[in-house]
């Protein structure tokens, strides 16, 4: 079956808007995560496609500006969430009840490497430890 560009963001965009739920659902209420990672196969939606299709392409709400796109927070928010997947697996299942202390320390300090890496690897615009855009949009209004 032959689906436009638009038809396969839209698929891309709705299965990783599940993926996230799925996770954040799943910390929230202290379940086991529904969408395991090796039991799907779909890439992450298109920077490059982002408004394929798309009429408005001049919509600020897809173009950031600068090079910038929506994506960006997408991105960022699905990489984030395959973590806390990981942290609700070796962390919160019930067979870590079990797991040696030496053992739970090393998961642990991998995942704080996970998350200590993701938030390097986050875009500056998304970084407020670096300063960002609104930042000094917010400090150019003061002027």
């Amino acid at each position: 079956m032959s689906l436009s560009l638009l038809e396969q963001e839209t698929m891309r965009r709705t299965w990783y808007s599940m993926y996230v739920l799925d996770r954040l659902l799943a910390l929230q209420l202290g379940r086991p995560v529904a969408i395991h990672e090796d039991e799907y196969s779909m890439n992450l939606p298109s920077k490059a496609e982002e408004n394929a299709g798309d009429k408005s392409r001049g919509d600020p709400t897809n173009q950031l500006g600068d090079g910038l796109s929506a994506l960006d927070y997408f991105h960022s928010v699905v990489k984030f969430s395959r973590i806390v997947g990981q942290v609700i697996s070796d962390l919160y299942r019930p067979s870590q009840l079990r797991m040696d202390p030496d053992q739970m320390l090393l998961s642990t300090t991998t995942l704080d490497e996970k998350l200590l890496e993701w938030k390097l690897d986050l875009p500056r615009h998304l970084r407020f430890d670096l300063g960002t855009r609104l930042r000094s949009l917010l400090s150019s209004e003061d002027r």
